[in-house]
């Protein structure tokens, strides 16, 4: 019996294992449950209790390495912590912009409603910003204080700002020429806005209340 040819092809292959091929020859049986001879990867998890979370304070960033012999390698991973927060560039930039825009509107004010001719807006505003140190005054403190306005004690730092230039400025815009009316005003209404801007809204309505009591008790009249 001559020998039988071998395929040539792919295609012949799987023809000829197609034939010679029976389901029934192979056998069917579940594989055996057999328990793990040494401990599993959550025995050690466990042991090491790396699979607890933990509830005193933040949970810490690790690298966990489990070496070949079974033992576990833990890297702490370099993080920034809570107290390091990063500057509010944008936030002192919108502050500080807000805060020159009002100091040079008050001057404009002052000058309008003062001044012995009305005033050119050019003028008004190199003298108010290029010639005066005010806006880098205002981006200086605003870069200082405003990163940390929620702090209690800048609260009540800026408490009592608002209630002194509210109380300053009532007193001067009563008491005062047109002339110290005009050079103090923009700074203390300025000041007066930041100051409240920044307080919670039950202190802020305190200090008005404060400044306006003040006032009333000084005899000035606010209508």
């Amino acid at each position: 019996m001559a020998s039988q040819e071998a395929p040539r092809n792919r295609k012949e292959r799987r023809a000829q294992a197609k034939q010679h091929s029976n389901l029934d020859d192979i056998p069917l049986a579940h594989p055996k449950q057999r328990s793990p001879k040494g401990k599993t990867l959550i025995d050690i998890a466990e042991e090491r209790q790396l699979l607890q979370k933990s509830s005193n304070g933040p949970p810490s960033n690790t690298t966990t390495r489990i070496n070949p012999d079974g033992s576990i390698t833990e890297t702490p991973e370099t993080s920034v912590s809570s107290e390091e927060v990063s500057t509010p560039y944008l936030d002192i930039f919108l502050y500080s912009t807000s805060l020159i825009l009002l100091h040079f509107t008050l001057t404009f004010l002052v000058h309008h409603q003062f001044g012995s001719e009305r005033p050119s807006l050019l003028p008004l505003v190199l003298s108010s910003t290029v010639y005066s140190p005010a806006p880098w005054l205002i981006l200086l403190l605003v870069a200082l204080l405003h990163p940390r306005a929620s702090h209690p004690l800048m609260q009540l730092v800026f408490a009592a700002m608002a209630v002194v230039a509210g109380a300053w400025l009532v007193q001067a815009s009563n008491d005062d020429p047109y002339m110290a009316v005009m050079k103090k005003a923009p700074a203390l209404g300025t000041l007066w806005v930041w100051g409240v801007v920044e307080l919670r809204w039950e202190t802020a309505a305190a200090c008005l209340i404060v400044t306006g009591a003040w006032g009333r008790w000084k005899g000035y009249a606010f209508w």
